[in-house]
């Protein structure tokens, strides 16, 4: 376990800079929901957050690091994304104030990170199923 730790560790350091702030941005951003769990935002982006990490964190220990599989879980924000979008510019939508603020991040990040999530399928689809950020 601890060189599958290792290996773990060495596949996210290996990645560029800026997809490791990326990934800060995106892991930050979603885990702000369990500061909002009083409210319908933030309990639904907890729950997305959990499923995602549900399948992600043993993906990437059976996988020995991040692979380009590790996007299919964030599809659940297909769900997610809608929901938020109605919420800020419905017919109902949040009031001013920090779940409003918090809404507005998360869909933001999650729409972007949907947009590399889709490239990245593509390409595992397509054979790209290396460890991302280990040297060959």
């Amino acid at each position: 376990m601890p060189n599958d730790m290792h290996r773990l560790l060495a596949s996210m350091l290996g990645l560029p800079a800026w997809v490791q702030a990326w990934m800060v941005i995106l892991l930050a951003t979603n885990m702000a929901a369990f500061a909002f769990l009083d409210t319908d935002v933030g309990f639904w982006t907890a729950g997305a957050f959990a499923v995602v990490a549900a399948f992600n964190l043993p993906m990437m220990v059976i996988q020995g690091g991040l692979t380009r599989l590790l996007s299919v879980p964030h599809f659940v924000w297909l769900a997610l994304v809608p929901y938020l979008f109605l919420s800020l510019f419905g017919s109902e939508p949040l009031p001013p104030g920090s779940t409003r603020h918090f809404a507005v991040a998360v869909l933001v990040v999650n729409s972007i990170s949907l947009m590399f999530d889709f490239l990245e399928v593509y390409r595992w689809l397509k054979g790209q199923r290396e460890v991302l950020g280990i040297s060959r």
